[in-house]
């Protein structure tokens, strides 16, 4: 989650979608989306990646297909230490709430059982 939150304060470029491919390598449902995007001369090129726990679907995969078509421009967040490290959607994910939900629950859990 704090990775997610300081992705929204990294400085942003526009950016290209290079590729939109409607399937990963690893031969799930959702499309690999490249991009390209550019900081101080350099050239970049990275992979669109999804929130962890992103659950495949039919439908999932055609709204990032329709949400970054091939040859569209882009908003990239570059991490300014790094320029390499980019997101095309900043900020905490769904699945980072979940891990810090499951978490907060276990530790109820673990003080209601032993306080009964």
């Amino acid at each position: 989650m704090a990775r997610g939150r300081r992705t929204k304060r990294w400085p942003n470029v526009e950016g290209v979608i290079e590729v939109v491919q409607p399937a990963s390598s690893r031969g799930d449902l959702l499309p690999r989306i490249t991009y390209r995007y550019s900081v101080d001369g350099k050239s970049f090129e990275n992979v669109h990646s999804y929130p962890s726990g992103t659950a495949a679907s039919p439908e999932l995969a055609d709204f990032y297909t329709r949400k970054y078509p091939q040859g569209s421009t882009v908003r990239v967040w570059y991490d300014p230490l790094e320029p390499s490290h980019s997101v095309l959607e900043p900020g905490p994910q769904q699945g980072d709430w979940l891990v810090l939900a499951f978490g907060a629950g276990a530790v109820l859990l673990s003080i209601a059982m032993l306080v009964l």
